[in-house]
């Protein structure tokens, strides 16, 4: 009688004691993971469609897109948004806005290395913010000296620094030392003294100090320079001062020169590519949702999103969102209209004329609060929140039961175990039994 395997044995036994449950808890596992996997998709390209959205639905964007227009650009640059009125302006640019630079008159033959005193206080003030430089603090080496270099670092990093920028500049075997306003204006003027040094080189290099740069306000007129609207200001962007456009200075224009003409008017491209980007998300959206969702047929298999009540609910309200009408007019009126699969389509001629015939028309049924695209924001919120959201919860409870399968999986790995030891110590009894008698019929033989 020959003998057995008791290890082959028992797994064998206890696999097929475990098997069914195991099938079975894997399948679960499997799809549950399959819905959060599809889950999350949905989720994202839905947060790219609602990114698309709030990109033109801001105090400062809008579906229309603005454009400016210059006679020359070498002077200024113009920013629009959405809230600018079409118009036609005259700019004349009489000056740039430069910030303060000024050099010390330290003595001559001054290095870097050159040491200055660790007594007393170096003060800057700019635009009425100050700060009070403690020179025993700059000794940052504990050499027991403080050097031109060490002055310059001490500045740039103390903490009450007010925007100003210290630097050493070698020229012709020289070192000057310089100080810069970080912002431009005459308000950002740099006042520096030294007292209580003991040493009158030092104090004098900060009494006797030399304009590089000096500070002055950016100046334009709106219209000819002398008779035009003369508008100053301390950096060279102007924000707002023609609704909805912000002027950019770059170079100041010579005294007798034309202003330069600027028209403001409507982008249709930029308008079409802004609602393309729309559509295009959208679209996205739709596809997404369409591959996990399909109902399936011989040839095709079906999603694992099917009949999901939550999926369903985001199809509803973007279909009744975009279905509706808002200001009066509808998407289809504005060239905009759902095909068979539910997708958004564009007819570009019929958008052209109404960007063309109802400009103001386009924009209300697309901003504004209650319009198209701010109920697009309100219809996805729930949906979308990050720790409330339906899409959130629903992938709580997915995630909750691959967890109790987890559970499950460790109580089947523990009853295998249970099953192996027990057919293990049976087969293992046999076996031992088997090889006895063997033992014994050789007895007989």
């Amino acid at each position: 009688m020959s003998s057995m395997d008791p290890i082959s044995m028992a797994t064998k036994l206890a696999t097929i004691d475990v098997q069914p449950f195991q099938q079975r808890y894997s399948m679960q596992a499997n799809q549950f993971q399959s819905e959060l996997t599809a889950l999350g998709k949905v989720e994202s390209a839905l947060r790219k469609f609602r990114t698309a959205v709030e990109d033109m639905n801001s105090s400062t964007a809008g579906i229309i897109k603005n454009t400016a227009t210059l006679s020359q650009e070498d002077n200024f640059s113009a920013s629009v948004n959405a809230n600018a009125l079409s118009g036609n302006y005259q700019v004349f640019v009489e000056q740039i806005a430069t910030a303060h630079q000024l050099s010390a008159g330290l003595p001559v033959g001054t290095t870097a290395d050159t040491e200055v005193p660790l007594t007393g206080s170096l003060d800057i003030i700019i635009n009425g913010e100050a700060m009070s430089l403690d020179l025993t603090t700059i000794d940052k080496n504990g050499d027991g000296k403080g050097t031109l270099a060490e002055l310059v670092s001490a500045i740039n990093a103390d903490s009450t620094n007010p925007g100003v920028n210290a630097t050493l500049v070698r020229a012709d075997g020289a070192t000057h030392f310089m100080l810069s306003s970080s912002e431009t204006g005459t308000a950002n003027s740099i006042n520096v003294s030294a007292t209580g040094t003991g040493q009158a080189w030092f104090e004098d290099a900060f009494t006797n100090v030399t304009d590089i740069s000096t500070p002055q306000d950016a100046k334009i007129w709106l219209g000819p320079q002398g008779t035009g609207l003369a508008l100053t200001n301390s950096s060279n962007t102007f924000t707002g001062v023609i609704e909805g456009v912000d002027l950019t200075v770059s170079k100041a224009q010579t005294a007798g020169e034309q202003p330069i003409s600027m028209g403001i008017g409507a982008d249709q491209e930029g308008t079409k590519e802004q609602l393309n980007a729309l559509i295009d998300a959208y679209n996205s959206l739709v596809s997404t949702i369409d591959s996990h969702t399909q109902s399936g047929s011989k040839d095709e298999k079906r999603g694992v999103l099917a009949g999901d009540p939550t999926i369903r609910s985001i199809e509803s309200q973007l279909n009744s969102v975009l279905r509706s009408q808002y200001n009066g007019q509808s998407l289809m009126s504005m060239g905009l209209s759902l095909n068979r699969e539910g997708k958004l389509e564009l007819d570009s001629k019929r958008f052209e004329a109404a960007q063309a015939n109802d400009s103001a028309g386009l924009e209300a049924m697309f901003n504004g609060d209650g319009n198209l695209l701010d109920s697009l924001e309100k219809n996805l919120e729930p949906f979308l929140k990050f720790s409330t959201g339906l899409l959130s919860s629903r992938k709580d409870v997915l995630q909750q039961n691959i967890s109790r399968i987890d559970d499950k999986q460790a109580t089947l790995d523990r009853k295998f175990q249970m099953s192996y030891d027990r057919y293990l110590a049976q087969f293992t009894q046999m076996n031992t039994l088997m090889s006895q008698m063997n033992q014994t019929s050789t007895l007989f033989i």
